[in-house]
Parts: C-alpha cells; structure tokens; sequence
C-alpha cells in the first residue's frame, strides 16, 4: 500500500482519536501511528490487513441464487410428508466450507444475520454449525442450480422435483 504525506496525516489522527475512545486497543493504535509517523512502508500491511479483498458479484450472485433454492425447497417441504425428502442429506442448507470458501460463508452469514434475509435459514444454524459445512460445496451447490434451471420453475417443485435437485 502507498500512503501520501496527507494520507499518514489522516490515519494518524484518527488513530489518536480511536486510541482515546478505544483503551483496550491503546497500544496497538499507538503501534499503527508510530509505524505512520516514522514512514515504516513495510509495516503498512498493519493498517488494512483486516480488509478482506472485494467478493467478485458472480461469487455473491451465486450464494443468493443458492439459498433462493433452499427456500423454494424448504417451501416443497412445508407441504409433503415425503420422507424422502425430510430425510435427504442435503434437505436442509449445509452452509459452506470455512477453510476453503470462507468468503461465501461469510457472506451467506452477512444475509441472514446482518441483513435479515433468508431467516427460514436460521433454524439450521445448529445443524450446519453456523453455516460452515466443514466440505467444500460449491461445486454441489452449482450442479444443484443447472438442474434446477431446467425445470419449468423451482416455486412449483415436486418432492420428485425437489429430490432430482438434491441428487445433482
């Protein structure tokens, strides 16, 4: 990262301010100014290492085109008492991988809990803990999706429907 003069100027005072209204964190504002005032380009990663790179707007498309599945699914469920279906391994939303595709489950958990989003999600929180499936499943999620796109309309799926897409 490349910082101005004006730019130092600007951190390090906000960093005084914060430091006053952040006690707990005093030492490492004090830190992060010193490494400012002194020109330390090295350290600067300091500053904005806790700023994740941009999710690309197909990675997001596709984590709401998923759970807009997982609701036209949840929808089929609410009216079968296949059993089928209630039991399938994949009837209810696994979240995603936390070590390999953390930035969709961070996302998946920024729609539901922060925007209040996709809560028929919510009582799976247990199940999927917390949404991270511990196995990578975009590649499943995204098989699910082509089948899905052929039927004539996932907001009036069959249960046979439903197990075709969960079977991808």
């Amino acid at each position: 990262m490349e910082l101005t003069k004006k730019d130092r100027v600007l951190l390090i005072n906000q960093y005084k301010i914060l430091a006053i209204l952040n006690k707990d964190e005093e030492g490492h504002y004090f830190e992060l100014i010193e490494v400012l005032e002194r020109g330390y380009g090295i350290f600067y990663s300091l500053i904005d290492e806790w700023i994740l790179e941009d999710m690309p707007e197909d990675e997001g498309r596709f984590v709401l085109n998923i759970l807009d599945l997982y609701r036209a699914i949840e929808d089929v469920k609410r009216s079968t008492k296949d059993e089928r279906l209630l039991k399938h391994n994949y009837s209810f939303f696994r979240g995603f991988d936390g070590n390999n595709e953390t930035s969709y489950m961070g996302f998946c958990r920024f729609v539901i809990d922060t925007q209040g989003k996709f809560q028929e999600q919510k009582p799976y929180k247990l199940r999927n803990d917390n949404l991270n499936s511990h196995m990578p499943m975009i590649d499943k999620y995204q098989r699910m999706l082509d089948v899905a796109a052929g039927l004539p309309s996932t907001r009036k799926m069959s249960p046979e429907q439903v197990l075709t897409v969960l079977d991808a």
